[in-house]
């Protein structure tokens, strides 16, 4: 019986080692991502303990002028789910995705909200402070170009340059480049626009110039043909600039694709050097689509949005739907809670005082949701610029209707709103969260914080 008495606790254990392993396997997190903060609270509520997420534009960050990474690239191909806002939003995700050669499940979870139309986001909020006409038919233009399949180039940007010797850099990703060229054109333009067509045609001559490893790049009216050197782990030009002034570039690749620990571009200072322009941008079109991308901006909307994660994340990983779907019904519930808050906050407010006027145009959905109307100089990118014209416009608007206050955003200068606020005589009321949420220790941390503080703020600087 020895024997037997012996065993017994072997077998146990061994149970136990096996129990225990399967134990940690069924708690191993799916990897997902999401494009940008308030998005990622919003997956992570749904998704809690059983997701490892990755946010690629985190707190206080600017998805409209976002560059992305070859980190984020990483992190995409290695998603199980990429959740995105969708409406064309993240501007920069196509390209994204196709350097990462992601194979999970893209998941807009925009799909199914209904979506205003920029015309009627205009009514609710921007009312006289659009895009001016050439801004709105040159991006009209270039997604019509696009669509087509025209460019000859997949990135162009334009750089304010001093004389003097800059370096461009293509380094591996990853151990390898992402192609083993690329076509480059060089031009002295004030903008992407003015170029284009010049480009264009260059780049699609056959009559091109050779460069290698440490040749020298200038502006000229040919295209260069790039030959990266397989041997090194960064191939560099030298960009010699002899007059001051903007230069245009015209890219076969996105310089991000190219970027493994460094900027791509630096002048001999090994100072990075940004383009004040680009196309496709990081944010760089005035004009998203054609409707307003900032569906959050309304609690209501937002249980789609949980719906839809929900979904998604039972889909893929089944083994854990009863906790997702838990998850989902409880937040909804603070969702329809908050909603209603916020729509009490906002009926107490007297008809004449619920004009807000903020930076750019990125609450057309609380303002049609809440009955508030919504002013800003900027247009729905905080790329775009606010002309003199239309600042003045919204000074004396500030004026007539007696607006008592002005708010100002965290992904954006505040300078402008401040010189309104000092013209008209109206107090900056506070702080309103738009594109972002604020660091853990901030007073917008989450959704819902953030839509509880924007709607404190409003409702006590316009009920005072």
């Amino acid at each position: 019986m020895r024997p037997i008495t012996f065993l017994k606790p072997v077998v146990a254990g061994f149970a136990l080692m096996l129990a225990a392993s399967s134990f940690v396997h069924a708690k191993d997190p799916i990897p997902v991502v999401s494009t940008f903060s308030i998005l990622g609270d919003l997956v992570k509520q749904v998704g809690g303990n059983h997701i490892a997420l990755t946010t690629l534009v985190g707190h206080d960050g600017d998805a409209h002028v976002y560059k992305p990474t070859p980190a984020d690239a990483r992190a995409v191909s290695a998603a199980k789910v990429l959740f995105v806002n969708g409406l064309e939003f993240e501007g920069w995700i196509d390209r994204l995705v196709d350097a990462s050669d992601f194979r999970g499940s893209r998941i807009v979870a925009t799909e199914g909200i209904a979506a205003i139309p920029f015309e009627e986001a205009d009514e609710h909020g921007n009312d006289s402070h659009k895009d001016d006409d050439h801004a709105k038919h040159k991006d009209d233009d270039h997604d019509k170009h696009k669509s087509e399949g025209g460019h000859e180039f997949e990135w162009a940007g334009v750089f304010e340059l001093s004389p003097g010797t800059y370096k461009w850099s293509f380094a591996k990703v990853d151990g390898k480049y992402a192609d083993p060229g690329m076509k480059m054109v060089i031009l002295k333009s004030d903008g992407i626009e003015t170029a284009e067509e010049k480009a264009e045609g260059l780049l699609k001559s056959e009559d091109l110039v050779s460069r290698d490893h440490n040749d020298v790049l200038v502006a000229q009216d040919k295209a260069y043909a790039l030959n990266f050197d397989a041997t090194k782990d960064m191939t560099v030009f030298s960009v010699n600039i002899d007059k001051a002034g903007k230069y245009a570039f015209f890219t076969g690749h996105m310089p991000f694709e190219f970027e493994a620990n460094e900027h791509f571009f630096k002048n001999v200072t090994g100072k990075d050097v940004e383009p004040v322009e680009q196309e496709p941008e990081a944010g760089h079109h005035h004009h998203h689509g054609a409707f307003d991308p900032h569906a959050w901006q309304s609690a209501e909307n937002v249980v789609t949005y949980i719906t839809n994660i929900a979904a998604a994340l039972v889909k893929a990983d089944p083994a854990n739907t009863t906790a997702y779907i838990k998850n989902r019904d409880a937040y909804v519930a603070k969702l329809r809670a908050l909603d209603a808050d916020i729509m009490a906050r906002m009926n107490a407010l007297p008809e004449n005082k619920r004009t807000v006027v903020t930076s750019h145009d990125a609450f057309g959905y609380f303002a049609k949701r809440y009955g508030l109307k919504f002013e800003a100089p900027q247009g729905m990118s905080t790329e775009s610029e606010a002309s003199a014209k239309d600042v003045a416009t919204l000074i004396n608007q500030i004026r007539k209707e007696k607006i008592s206050a002005v708010f100002v955003e965290t992904i954006t200068d505040n300078r402008l709103m401040e010189q309104i606020s000092r013209e008209t005589g109206a107090k900056i009321g506070g702080t309103l969260y738009s594109d972002a949420l604020s660091g853990p220790k901030g007073p917008a941390s989450t959704y819902l914080d953030m839509m509880r503080h924007n709607a404190l703020a409003i409702s006590k600087s316009l009920g005072s």
